[in-house]
């Protein structure tokens, strides 16, 4: 489908959902029989593009569908090279969401996006800046006054720092586990659910929060992102006993590009069952004060929104600001990663991987759902894919679809180095 610049949520015609049927049954007859056994075809409520990429999705869906997830979701969003100011969106739905009950992935299907929650508290703190409420180089410190911000070598936490992951916090808080029954002494599967604010700057307050100075180290942190959501919600929603993280967002994001299928995450009708080694598993339930590192379940045709914001399409006022995430930060690059800047939760890299154009990355994972999304900001192309099982294999498929997708493909040699996926996927 064609969106136009408003990002209104494009009326549905009658016999849509049919002729995606029709289309993909079509699919299906132009594969070998070995093929069309191993390779999906489009669930019913697809909106498909044209066979090369409607093949090539299919192709690269099938090294997880039926392996290490029963299910998938794919968004495209690609320049409409008629109106190049308007993006043509296109969604694929493979496989099941709830195997138990043979429910099929389809347009309202919701997936736990987890660390790719990253970018919308990030958005959050951008819309700050373009409002001229904040900046990059404000203190923490000065947006909280019931906990002291913990320092290394006389230098304190900045948000710039949070939203880098150039803060020195850990990946997650040392006491994660102190609101599960016991007091921390075990685990449990609501660990952050239970994780409240009075927890939380306890966990900034203690004794090793900081692996590292603020701004010397590049380390990839839920408990960062986590802090950032708390702040942002309260800077947007004070005087609340606990964080109205979940309000702040649909209020200021979701609710102005009718992304009504994103939400914090609980079990909702739609939402995906996560499989761990092809079992049911528990949900992350990452809806405490750490919610802002991951606590967001999204749809495919919601995430195509999100991309298209980002990458420059629409009117919408929070355009620009999601565009300005993408501009690069100076300061220090992971040590196995050193060609890679950061935006604001965007992991930024230069032509490499077979992409011969500058790229931005966000991935996710939680215990048994996994997503990621690549944008080619230069071509107005963007793509995310989110499978319900905890599989390696979500951000491949995402890469292949940019490599074999993108404009300009094939790239030039590599020059580039390393894995696009590294440190914590987070929650």
């Amino acid at each position: 489908m064609i969106m136009q610049p408003t990002l209104r949520r494009p009326y549905r015609r009658a016999g849509a959902a049919a002729l995606a049927t029709a289309t993909s049954l079509a699919l299906a007859a132009t594969l070998t029989p070995t093929a069309s056994a191993a390779i999906p075809v489009p669930n019913a409520g697809s909106s498909i593009g044209d066979g090369w990429e409607t093949r090539a999705v299919a192709r690269a869906a099938s090294k997880v569908v039926g392996h290490s997830a029963p299910g998938m979701s794919i968004a495209i969003v690609k320049r409409n090279p008629d109106k190049p100011d308007e993006a043509i969106t296109t969604t694929y739905h493979f496989g099941l969401a709830d195997k138990e009950n043979q429910r099929p992935v389809g347009p309202q299907t919701q997936f736990e996006i987890a660390s790719e929650t990253k970018t919308f508290t990030a958005a959050l703190l951008a819309k700050r800046i373009d409002e001229g409420l904040s900046t990059l180089g404000d203190l923490a410190q000065d947006y909280e006054h019931d906990v002291t911000f913990p320092t290394m070598d006389d230098t304190a936490v900045t948000l710039g720092d949070l939203v880098t992951h150039r803060s020195g916090l850990t990946d997650d808080p040392g006491n994660l586990n102190a609101g599960c029954p016991g007091g921390g002494d075990h685990g449990c599967s609501d660990a952050k659910a239970l994780y409240n604010r009075t927890l939380l700057w306890e966990g900034l307050e203690a004794p090793g929060a900081l692996a590292s100075a603020p701004g010397s180290e590049w380390i990839y942190s839920d408990f960062g992102f986590g802090t950032l959501g708390t702040l942002m919600a309260d800077a947007y929603a004070p005087g609340h006993a606990e964080p109205r993280f979940a309000d702040v967002v649909q209020r200021e994001l979701t609710g102005p590009l009718g992304m009504t299928g994103t939400v914090i995450e609980s079990p909702t009708p739609d939402l995906a069952v996560p499989y761990a080694n092809g079992n049911p598993t528990d949900l992350w339930n990452n809806t405490g004060a750490l919610a802002g590192g991951g606590g967001l379940i999204s749809t495919a045709a919601d995430m195509a929104k999100w991309v298209a914001a980002t990458l420059g399409y629409g009117d919408e006022p929070l355009v620009p600001v999601l565009q300005s995430m993408l501009d690069p930060i100076p300061g220090v690059a992971p040590t196995k990663m050193p060609n890679m800047q950061m935006g604001m939760a965007w992991q930024l890299f230069p032509p490499q991987n077979g992409i011969n154009r500058p790229y931005a990355f966000k991935d996710g994972g939680a215990s048994g759902m996994t997503s990621a999304t690549y944008l080619v900001p230069s071509e107005g192309w963007g793509v995310t894919v989110m499978a319900n099982g905890d599989s390696e294999h979500t951000d491949g498929v995402a890469l292949d679809l940019m490599r074999e997708l993108a404009p300009d493909y094939p790239a030039p040699p590599e020059s580039g180095s390393g894995s696009l996926s590294f440190g914590s996927l987070g929650s």
